[in-house]
C-alpha cells in the first residue's frame, strides 16, 4: 500500500475527530468493566435468576465487550504512536469492517436491554436459539453430528422455568439487523447518518460493495491509463466520512451502555 502525506486540514481535522471518539468509547469500556456482576436487587439481577443459564446480563455484557472491542481494534490498526508522535494510517478497506461489527453489537445489546423484564427474558431465549441454529450451519459445514434438537429442547424447558407458559421460542425470530436499528433510532441523538444508514455504508464496505466506495471515498484518475471507456483511480479514504460513520457507532454503544447500566444498578 502506497501512503500518502494528508494535506487537507479539514481531513487532518477529523482524523483528530477520530482520535476523540476512539478516546470515548475506550472510557466508556473501562467504566463498564465493574458492571459485568449487576448489583443485587437491580433490574438485571431479576431477569437473570429467571433464567440463570441465559443470563440476559451474561449477553448483554457480551455484545457490549464486543462493540468496543471492535472500534479498540480499530484504533490499534490505523494508529501508529511513539514517544513523539501520534499518526494515522489507514488504507481504504477494513476500517468500516469494524465499525459494522461494533453497530451489530451495540445494536443487538440495546434491542435485548430495552423492553420490560419479561420481554427481555423472551428476547435472551431467541437470540439463544439464533446461536443454536447458527452453530447447527456451522456443524453441517463441519460434517459433524448435529446437537440442535436437544438444545432447541432446553430452551423451551427454560422457557416454562421462566414462567413464560406456552411460549415457543421457535414460534419468533430474532429480527434482521436492517429491523433491529429501524425499531431503535428513536433513540438517537444528535445524528449525522441515521443508524441503519451508517451500517448499511460499513456493511457496503465489509461486503466489497463499489457502491460503498464510491459513497465514501476519495476517487482520482490517473492520467496515464485514461482511455475512451474509463480509466484506473487511486483510491483513498475519506476522514470525514469515517468519523461520521464511527460518531454514530460509538453513540449507539453509548445508548447501549446507558441502557445497561440502569438496569444494572439498583
Amino acid at each position: 500500500m502506497t501512503i500518502f502525506a494528508e494535506t487537507d486540514p479539514e481531513e487532518v481535522q477529523f482524523s483528530q475527530r477520530i482520535m476523540q471518539l476512539f478516546d470515548r468509547a475506550e472510557k466508556l469500556s473501562t467504566a463498564l468493566e465493574p458492571l459485568i456482576v449487576v448489583a443485587e436487587g437491580s433490574r438485571l439481577s431479576t431477569d437473570d435468576a429467571r433464567t440463570p443459564h441465559y443470563a440476559v446480563s451474561d449477553y448483554a455484557f457480551g455484545q457490549l465487550g464486543a462493540a468496543g472491542g471492535c472500534v479498540a481494534a480499530l484504533k490499534q490498526m490505523i494508529v501508529r504512536e511513539s514517544d513523539e508522535t501520534i499518526s494515522m494510517v489507514t488504507g481504504p478497506y477494513g476500517s468500516y469492517a469494524l465499525i459494522r461489527n461494533a453497530m451489530d453489537a451495540a445494536a443487538t445489546a440495546l434491542w435485548l436491554l430495552e423492553p420490560g423484564g419479561t420481554m427481555r427474558i423472551k428476547r435472551r431465549l431467541l437470540l439463544a436459539l439464533d446461536e443454536v441454529e447458527k452453530a447447527n450451519a456451522f456443524r453441517r459445514a463441519m460434517d459433524w453430528a448435529t446437537v440442535a434438537p436437544q438444545r432447541r429442547a432446553r430452551l423451551k424447558e427454560v422457557a416454562g422455568l421462566a414462567g413464560l407458559g406456552d411460549w415457543k421460542p421457535r414460534k419468533e425470530d430474532v429480527p434482521s439487523m436492517t429491523g433491529i436499528l429501524g425499531q431503535l433510532e428513536r433513540y438517537h441523538r444528535n445524528a449525522v447518518f441515521p443508524w441503519l444508514a451508517a451500517w448499511q455504508l460499513a456493511s457496503g464496505h465489509a461486503h466489497g460493495k463499489q457502491w460503498a466506495y464510491l459513497a465514501s471515498h476519495e476517487l482520482k484518475a490517473i492520467e496515464s491509463t485514461r482511455t475512451e471507456t474509463g480509466s484506473q483511480f487511486q483510491v483513498t479514504i475519506r476522514y470525514g466520512m469515517l468519523a461520521g460513520v464511527l460518531l454514530e457507532a460509538v453513540q449507539l454503544f453509548e445508548v447501549a451502555a446507558d441502557r445497561y447500566r440502569q438496569l444494572a444498578t439498583a
